[in-house]
């Protein structure tokens, strides 16, 4: 009220949870608004999609086509269409990867793209690849081209979600997870072999198997906790010496 900004409800959807279709409806006329489904997009992201399915990286993907559409024209060298790949191929698909986990279908489509963009240009094509794509994605100084592997960027996103959970106490996010599934969901214990209800989120339940299928405790291992006064430190449940003493003698 004090900026003078006002809601446009033209443009506002109504979406409702378990929710009775009169009142949905009685809603929809009281804020002459119209009624939104799940999902839905907010920010370009698709809320409430399942991660799974390709129709939810579609948009994505049809971004990378467009993007090379427009470089169709134009003859860019081989040190050129690195530079391409790292700074517009590779940022692109940052905001899907930052919230959804990407799965293996729709991984070996996007570095697809990346293959052929880089051995055939813009208009790709049946081009031989000289070098596996595992030894492009490593770092110049250990052979490799330094293009940055998609898999592991996604990993690293979601891993700072993990990050986030340890500090941000505070944090509306956060304290809707702790409702949800307990206070010690920002501890390290849980994460080492925990199970979680099963009406977990598909987010959720990936943020939590992120170890899996990469190295055993890969992120707990690399975490260490400052013990200060001790009133969020838990001598049962913390990991002191390998596993917590919860896992290791329950």
């Amino acid at each position: 009220m004090v900026s003078g900004l006002k809601v446009n409800f033209h443009k506002s959807s109504l979406i409702g949870v378990n929710v009775q279709r009169e009142f949905m409806e009685a809603a929809c006329r009281f804020l002459h608004c119209r009624e939104g489904v799940i999902p839905f997009k907010y920010l370009g992201l698709p809320v409430g999609a399942s991660s799974k399915k390709v129709s939810t990286w579609e948009p994505m993907l049809e971004q990378l086509r467009k993007r090379l559409n427009s470089w169709g024209n134009k003859f860019v060298s081989l040190g050129g269409r690195i530079v391409l790949l790292n700074s517009i191929l590779n940022a692109i698909p940052i905001f899907y990867l930052s919230f959804l986990k990407i799965p293996a279908k729709v991984l070996k489509m996007v570095v697809r793209i990346q293959r052929e963009f880089l051995w055939g240009g813009a208009r790709g094509g049946r081009k031989i690849s000289w070098v596996k794509w595992r030894k492009v994605c490593h770092p110049r100084s250990k052979g490799g081209l330094g293009v940055r592997d998609v898999k592991a960027v996604n990993l690293s996103l979601l891993a700072k979600w993990k990050w986030r959970l340890l500090h941000e106490d505070q944090s509306l996010w956060k304290r809707v997870l702790v409702e949800k599934y307990g206070d010690h969901v920002g501890g390290l214990a849980p994460w080492e072999g925990a199970r979680w209800p099963r009406f977990s989120s598909l987010w959720w339940k990936n943020l939590m198997a992120l170890e899996d299928g990469v190295g055993e405790n890969w992120f707990s291992n690399r975490v260490m906790r400052r013990i200060g006064d001790g009133r969020n430190t838990s001598f049962w449940e913390d990991r002191w010496i390998g596993k917590s003493l919860c896992i290791r003698y329950t």
